[in-house]
């Protein structure tokens, strides 16, 4: 059964550098195991509440096993300090 895992980001423009590795590792990573983006939206305005990250990223994968493959894995679990940098808001969800 697929799983939809949706990602609250928020970009450091200061450190663009750090979003090309992060995204370098995690694209292969996503092809692995056969996920794929299915959705993705920019946040205009927040209406109530704290300001929201700026993108959420809907991505579906073929099973939990294939979300445990890319989140406990090596490869993303090295890149902790390279997301740290890139991202000034970082939150993956499991949605159903």
């Amino acid at each position: 059964m697929t799983v939809k895992v949706v990602a609250l980001t928020s970009v450091n423009e200061d450190n663009i550098d750090a979003l090309t590795t992060y995204i370098g590792v995690t694209s292969p990573l996503l092809e692995q195991v056969g996920a794929r983006i299915v959705e993705r939206y920019q946040i205009e305005k927040t209406v109530i509440g704290d300001a929201f990250p700026q993108t959420v990223t809907v991505v579906e994968y073929p099973d939990m096993a294939a979300v445990e493959r890319v989140f406990e894995g090596a490869e993303y679990t090295g890149l902790r300090e390279v997301r740290e940098r890139a991202f000034t808001h970082y939150q993956i969800s499991i949605a159903r």
